[in-house]
């Protein structure tokens, strides 16, 4: 029987809550502040709070309220705008709380994976293509004129030697597309002042550099009117100090690093790139950015690599998905959907999948693929 001195409890809808048998996290998706709590009497409640049938609201008895560890978690639950409990008098019923559970429209699924798409092509977003002297250029282009027009895609490798380089040039320009010409410093092209639309540089720089080339590199893209940033692959702090003087002497504005495994370096990549807990629960997230990490993989998702035989990979570390020479664009999509490993890998696997940060931590990367391990950080699972 309900009396006066019970109340109503509930979440508020922009609260994410990560919970394990023994541990739960509430983060606000507002402004990023956390509650965390091992305490068994806070995560039933809030267990039973998050079941659907309960629409995010339960009964909070007022003997229940009057428990330690339940009545603390409240106080800090309101005190940062997270929770509310509600007398039972001032409601003629249950309240209801529109919780944001998980509901991707447009797709039906089996087993966490995407069956069907309202629109298949629609998931694609970028498209890299892998050039050397081997590229059937004409082949290439035939099968990239049934790709959507809004795509972003990269031209990787060096065109130097590529025959017919001015026909996919061409073509590419015709296109109101992004066009992003990936490249070493070793072997950058002049575009201008032939092509001009919307084309940009992704330079990447490998160390030792070899300083007459760079110089060479310098003079090319300051004479273009382009987009252009420096991608330095660094394997040690060394690599890290040497960047650091480049940019300064150079005057590099637009630049980023990308740490490179070479098998010999985990301790640069333990200090460098493993996350810390204060790392992931410092990151800014909304309520979609969870949803996301709950049903795709942020970086490979949307992506397909075509290579300069005409083979198609989401990822280039999973399994072929076809070859352009016999499956349409429709095709490799569809089966990446259905079948492949790159676009919905998700930390759904142990260790990940018993840790309350789960959902807080970015996809797996191919970093966890190249090192040999699910996770790169120094949570205590």
């Amino acid at each position: 029987m309900q009396t006066s001195n019970d109340y109503w409890f509930t979440i508020e809808p922009y609260i994410f809550v990560g919970m394990t048998d023994k541990y739960v996290l509430l983060y606000n998706t507002l402004d990023s502040v956390i509650i965390e709590s091992d305490n068994s009497h806070v995560i039933e409640l809030l267990r039973e709070t998050l079941r659907e049938e309960n629409c995010g609201v339960v009964l909070l008895t007022n003997e229940r309220y009057k428990q330690k560890e339940i009545n603390a978690f409240i106080r800090e639950l309101r005190r940062k705008y997270m929770g509310d409990i509600i007398d039972v008098t001032l409601s003629k019923g249950k309240p209801v709380q529109l919780l944001p559970y998980f509901n991707f429209p447009g797709r039906q699924v089996t087993n966490d994976r995407f069956l069907m798409i309202d629109n298949i092509l629609a998931t694609l977003s970028e498209i890299s293509i892998h050039i050397d002297n081997t590229t059937n250029i004409a082949k290439l282009i035939g099968f990239l004129q049934s790709a959507p027009d809004d795509l972003i895609f990269n031209i990787v490798g060096s065109m130097d030697n590529v025959e017919n380089r001015n026909e996919l040039l061409s073509f590419f320009d015709r296109l109101p597309a992004t066009k992003n010409m990936v490249c070493s410093y070793r072997n950058v092209i002049a575009l201008q002042p032939t092509y001009v639309n919307n084309f940009s540089y992704s330079i990447s720089v490998k160390f030792p550099i070899d300083i007459e080339l760079w110089n060479k590199s310098l003079q090319i893209i300051s004479n273009q009117m382009l987009p252009f940033e420096y991608v330095f692959e660094v394997a040690s702090e060394e690599d890290c100090q040497q960047v650091e003087q480049l940019v300064e002497q150079f005057q590099i504005e637009k630049y980023r690093l990308n740490p490179v495994y070479t098998g010999e370096n985990l301790g640069f990549f333990e200090e460098n790139v493993f996350l810390t807990k204060k790392d992931i629960v410092s990151a800014s997230m909304t309520i979609k950015d969870f949803f996301s990490r709950q049903s795709i993989n942020i970086y490979d998702f949307g992506k397909i690599n075509l290579m300069p035989n005409g083979d198609a990979y989401a990822n280039i570390n999973h399994p072929v998905l076809g070859n352009i020479y016999t499956d349409g664009i429709y095709e490799i999509v569809y089966r990446e959907l259905k079948e492949g490993r790159s676009w919905l890998r998700i930390r759904n696997q142990a260790p990940c999948n018993g840790c309350v940060y789960q959902w807080l931590c970015p996809s797996p990367s191919d970093y966890e693929i190249a090192i040999g391990q699910p996770n790169l950080c120094h949570v205590k699972h």
